[in-house]
């Protein structure tokens, strides 16, 4: 692109006045015809990217719904050799079994399934060999683990009850495995499409960049002296879609198109009055804009080395390309956030959690990681609804947040559990403090909708080094610590250790 703008200016009156009108008419409708070109391959990027966020987001709920079958069928045999009743729980796990075979099957032959806000959408089937593979892998795991689920959902027995535990136990291993590897094969896939667009992009708008030198060109072969020089030159960089400025060696701007006044908000004549840096600042890798209004804009910059009338000057070319950096963080939002609290998901937080342990190893710190489930959030889903439910989750996120230090991590794992990293712990003390102002916190009454309602929390602790040496050691025992809790104390805090001893 450099070398284009180079040769326009460079080459400006050094042509034939052969060429006719039509080869002008034409160069400025390839012109035209590759800047939409362009602009019509971000926008369906933009509606792509939404799209597989979808799948994305739902082959990470699957990882979420095959352990809670797997919770709930643990629960419903407890509650089985308790003499307990199960009928809310078989409630549960119907849901929980028709969510995930329903949205397993979209994704191998297409059709509808529920979103995480409980909507009905519709899914084409992954056609793509590797996801295909891999769902249809899923599909030869889940068979007979399915086949024992419908027998104990519409045939309730004992016998069906224990073939259902087993398999669940078996087989869920190698689904979390497979939707695992499907989550991140369909981001990669993303991405590299992405990387794809964008090359075509980049090539069209290449192609408008030449033809661009060529329409100048073809304008400025009837060009006789250095004022109509100047004038064609006014005449055709008004036309590109992009900002152009053109600086001297003193970094003054000397010209500005008219592209140019509608993202900075300036006149032409306001712009000659500035050095480019007033108007174009560098933050870390990446250009900003100040328009007149204060407000600042993200854009991709290209400068181009030229001369005009005789003196080297340098060609900025400037797009604005903020609704892309949106796109992209919208994108990250929900592969790596829960969409209704706002917190880090579970990719997110596994993350965090390998991060942190390698930073309390190189400098021999302690952290602690709480695993929390709600206890009596159901009962409320059931009475007031899931609109209430899940004002109530939003604030029990709120108060988790508010309750930590800046350099402390929380994160919703999926339904009503949520997990913690405590950072900077150095001695049990201070841990039992920060664990104990939380649990007081959290368990205070929410009002909502002028209802005051009762939660409780149920709390697994353990902490490193002690009690593991690895990120998926320490869910695990934070995991049995919390259940421990739930069902001989529910709404207690249980210290893995102390377990252990």
């Amino acid at each position: 692109m450099k070398r284009i703008l180079q040769r326009v200016v460079h080459r400006l009156g050094g042509l034939n006045r052969c060429l006719s009108t039509r080869f002008a008419l034409l160069a400025v409708v390839l012109f035209l015809v590759f800047d939409f070109t362009a602009l019509a391959l971000n926008i369906w990027l933009t509606h792509r990217i939404e799209s597989q966020a979808v799948y994305i987001n739902l082959a990470g709920r699957q990882r979420m719904l095959s352990q809670q079958m797997v919770k709930t069928l643990l629960e419903i045999e407890n509650a089985h050799e308790a003499g307990q009743g199960s009928a809310r729980l078989m409630a549960q796990l119907k849901n929980t079994f028709t969510d995930f075979d329903r949205t397993l099957l979209a994704f191998e032959r297409g059709g509808s399934t529920l979103d995480g806000q409980g909507k009905e959408i519709y899914l084409k089937p992954l056609d793509r060999p590797v996801p295909k593979s891999l769902v249809l892998s899923a599909q030869k795991v889940w068979a007979p683990y399915r086949g024992a689920m419908v027998e104990l959902l519409f045939e309730p027995g004992e016998q069906g009850l224990t073939t259902a535990v087993l398999l669940a136990q078996d087989r869920n291993g190698e689904l979390l495995s497979l939707m695992n590897r499907l989550t991140f094969r369909l981001q990669e896939d993303t991405s590299h499409e992405a990387s794809q667009i964008r090359l075509f992009q980049g090539l069209a708008f290449l192609l408008a960049l030449i033809n661009f030198g060529v329409a100048i060109t073809i304008y400025l072969v009837r060009m006789k002296h250095a004022h109509q020089e100047r004038d064609l030159i006014d005449s055709v960089i008004d036309r590109v879609a992009s900002g152009i400025l053109v600086v001297d060696r003193a970094q003054q701007i000397i010209r500005a198109n008219e592209a140019m006044e509608l993202l900075s908000g300036y006149s032409e004549a306001e712009l000659l009055t500035r050095p480019v840096q007033q108007v174009l600042r560098r933050n870390g890798n990446e250009m900003i804009a100040l328009s007149r209004e204060g407000k600042t804009y993200y854009c991709s910059v290209d400068i181009s080395l030229a001369q005009l009338s005789g003196k080297p000057v340098e060609v900025y070319t400037i797009n604005d390309v903020t609704e892309q950096k949106r796109t992209h963080e919208r994108l990250s939002i929900l592969a790596y956030h829960d969409q209704l609290t706002g917190l880090p998901n579970r990719l997110l937080f596994d993350d965090r959690l390998k991060l942190e342990l390698n930073h309390c190893r190189r400098l021999d710190h302690r952290l602690a990681v709480l695993f929390i489930d709600l206890d009596q959030f159901k009962p409320i889903n059931d009475r007031f609804g899931h609109d209430v439910g899940d004002q109530v989750l939003r604030q029990f996120a709120l108060r988790l947040n508010n309750s930590l230090r800046s350099t402390d991590t929380v994160s919703r794992r999926g339904g009503d559990e949520f997990t913690l990293i405590l950072t900077d712990i150095p001695v049990r003390s201070v841990c039992e403090k920060l664990v104990f102002d939380l649990h007081q916190e959290i368990t205070k009454p929410y009002f909502i909708d002028g209802k005051e309602l009762s939660v409780g929390a149920s709390i697994g602790v353990v902490s490193f080094p002690d009690d593991g040496d690895s990120a998926e050691k320490l869910l695990n025992r934070a995991d049995e610590a919390m259940y421990w809790a739930k069902h001989h104390i529910p709404g207690s805090i249980a210290f893995w250790s102390d377990l252990d001893s």
